[in-house]
């Protein structure tokens, strides 16, 4: 038994640092030409391209809920990283601000916070392509490799949020909540 949390404690420990490393080295990143990045007035389409549109919808807690912010919650500093091939592009989300009642909800967005709306199109080469997808705020890496096809091409990504304090017991799921941060992310059927 004794084993088997050592087991458990390094591989948290060591997806951890992997996570960490991941996140700078994205920040770090100045490839070019891998994609473009595409606005309302982009040309059409030419043939072996296609655009693959990006969007990630979460919720965090206000800047002036806790004492200290270190992770930059409620604030144009949390961001959202994209790294394709080498290439990275930041993500300032529209921030808008959201109140409701917190106490005995199951809804994990319950609550006064700040919802953040990223979304970015890019114009990629027909194929498969490795796409990493950051949120250095909360520490929050996802790899993932994408097939892009000719025309348009689209991941919606969904947060899950960590756990309430008090219910973190072993045995025990207990209720999310955005409050707690994000613990992961995955892209949405």
């Amino acid at each position: 038994m004794k084993k088997f949390i050592i087991l458990m404690a390094s591989v948290a420990l060591f997806a951890g640092c992997a996570s960490t490393e991941t996140i700078k080295r994205l920040e770090s990143q100045n490839g070019q030409g891998v994609f473009q990045v595409i606005d309302a007035a982009a040309k059409p389409l030419p043939e072996g391209y296609g655009d693959l549109k990006i969007s990630l919808n979460l919720k965090t807690r206000t800047s002036n809920a806790v004492l200290i912010n270190t992770k930059h919650h409620g604030t144009e500093h949390y961001q959202f990283l994209v790294g394709i091939n080498g290439q990275t592009q930041r993500l300032v989300g529209k921030m808008i601000p959201e109140t409701g009642e917190y106490r005995g909800s199951k809804d994990p967005e319950a609550g006064t916070g700040v919802r953040y709306a990223f979304e970015t199109t890019v114009r990629l080469p027909v194929g498969l392509h490795k796409v990493t997808f950051a949120l250095p705020g909360d520490g929050v890496v996802l790899e993932q490799a994408l097939e892009v096809k000719h025309g348009e091409n689209s991941v919606v990504l969904q947060p899950l949020y960590n756990r309430k304090n008090p219910h973190q017991r072993i045995g025990f799921n207990g209720d999310t909540t955005f409050y707690e941060g994000v613990k992961s992310l995955r892209i949405k059927e």
